[in-house]
């Protein structure tokens, strides 16, 4: 009797011990499992940060490559300017330049041999025609530079001015006009304000660019 308790109790105490083996084995299965996942987590975590940072850092390549690609291009539009406003110039010069020769010798002559109407009236009519003259050389020049534009079409506004000035002029002097002088008088101050800005105009753009020396 007493062996058989005895073994009934060896029995329970192998049986306590598996059972205890077995919540031991499984705990540390769940642990070993639990501990993989968390690590995979963390490892899916760093990978992640890492190819955000990696983007970012591309992304930020990226920008920098652009940033010296829009440099330089502004550069070479800068460069290209440059040369079309000094090829531009040398055009523009040997045409102001005939104008301004003849507009000088007709105001010269104004103030100097005028004795008479006639004169005054012939004077105004070669004044007319050096403006003509100016205005289509102008507007045979094959190319303006972008930086120019506006300046061009200020230029031209003066001349197209310039003319219907000068017209009216003769035409009072001729007793054609039905105005008075005081109307030519606004006329030839609008004129005069019109040429300052274009003058204005041209010496901004050329400075903008390095090329003032070329106004003197």
């Amino acid at each position: 009797m007493e062996k058989t308790i005895r073994h009934i109790q060896d029995n329970k105490k192998d049986i306590l011990v598996t059972v205890i083996l077995i919540i031991c084995f499984a705990g540390l299965v769940v642990y070993n499992t639990v501990s993989y996942q968390i690590t995979r987590n963390r490892t899916g975590e760093r990978i992640e940060r890492h190819k955000i940072l990696e983007a970012e850092q591309q992304e930020k390549l990226a920008a920098r490559e652009a940033t010296r690609e829009l440099i330089e291009f502004r550069r070479l539009t800068r460069d290209q300017d440059i040369k079309d406003i000094i090829s531009f110039d040398e055009r523009y010069s040997r045409i102001k330049k005939e104008y301004l020769s003849l507009i000088n010798r007709i105001a010269e002559e104004m103030d100097n041999k005028v004795v008479n109407i006639d004169d005054i009236v012939s004077l105004a009519g070669e004044r007319i025609e050096a403006s003509e003259r100016f205005r289509e050389g102008i507007m045979n020049m094959e190319s303006i530079p972008e930086p120019l534009e506006g300046f061009y079409d200020l230029l031209l506004e003066f001349l197209d001015n310039d003319i219907f000035t000068w017209k009216e002029t003769r035409s009072y002097y001729s007793g054609t006009y039905d105005g008075d002088v005081g109307d030519i008088r606004q006329l030839h101050n609008i004129n005069t304000r019109l040429y300052r800005q274009v003058e204005e105009l041209q010496r901004e753009v050329y400075s903008r660019y390095g090329l003032g020396d070329l106004l003197q």
